[in-house]
């Protein structure tokens, strides 16, 4: 039985989130255990993908009106507003004898822990086997948007994930190649939050398009607390792994400080 690390963090702010997976991937060593973080935000924070472009469909002075921080992803994909969802990342190695090997590979294989996750919640969730034929949709909005391997729930998106490869080449050895997979599943409504910050967005569009697990019934009935056990049971039985609960040590702590400089919040200016 493989064994992964699991670190249940405490809230933070976008900037050390941001930095701590980039340093879970930076770290990743060959033959090391999978490191799977579920990690919550102090306050509303807005990602956006790597190379998203901030343009007038974005309104960053209303996000400073509301104290929200924007912060950019090492990760591709569009914007996600944060603070209303269940966020992870897992890094581990491209190859390992758990993953398959391809981007996509590697989504459909942790798909497959996040449907058992929605089963055991008594919801009927369907895996996309790939994105459907683009379509006219909100430009900037993450949530309005399947992609492949990612899970519906009465045909609208509940979780939406990204991934990033490291390619790492040691003296007389073949390229290593690792990953990283970080991802939000929706637990409670943030449409209202969304239309304000994204203010050519249609309201009617997004209800159309995206599910939380408030809108199912499921939160509050079940604690943050509860979903965060049921989730970390749903991958134990699923991958056949044992949890190695471990968090962040102080050296860790140190390479994510020094990591945060290059994830401080966007200013309004920069548009």
């Amino acid at each position: 039985m493989r064994t992964w690390r699991l670190i249940k963090d405490i809230p933070r702010s976008g900037s050390f989130n941001m930095a701590a997976d980039q340093v879970l991937l930076d770290k990743c060593v060959d033959n090391a255990d999978p490191v799977f973080r579920l990690y919550d935000w102090e306050c509303p924070t807005l990602s956006l993908g790597k190379n998203e472009k901030i343009d007038p469909l974005i309104d960053l002075q209303e996000c400073q009106n509301l104290s929200i921080p924007v912060v950019r992803r090492m990760t591709g994909g569009k914007a996600v507003l944060h603070g209303f969802d269940l966020t992870y990342s897992l890094a581990a190695g491209v190859l390992d004898s758990q993953f398959p090997g391809g981007i996509l590979d590697n989504y459909q294989f942790l798909a497959r822990g996040f449907k058992h996750f929605f089963l055991k919640l008594g919801l009927n969730p369907v895996l996309l086997k790939k994105s459907p034929q683009k379509k006219k949709t909100e430009p900037h909005i993450c949530f309005s948007e399947p992609s492949s391997y990612e899970i519906l729930i009465e045909g609208r998106k509940i979780i939406g994930s990204a991934q990033r490869v490291r390619i790492t080449r040691g003296k007389n050895s073949q390229p290593k190649r690792f990953f990283l997979q970080h991802g939000s599943i929706l637990l409670k409504d943030s449409i209202p939050l969304i239309l304000r910050i994204f203010p050519y967005a249609h309201e009617k569009v997004l209800r159309r398009e995206i599910h939380s697990l408030q809108s199912v019934g499921i939160y509050p009935k079940y604690s943050k607390k509860d979903l965060i056990r049921m989730l970390t049971e749903s991958f134990r039985k699923t991958f056949e792994i044992a949890w190695d609960n471990r968090n962040w040590n102080t050296k860790e702590l140190k390479s994510i400080a020094d990591c945060e400089k290059a994830y401080q919040p966007l200013e309004v200016q920069h548009v």
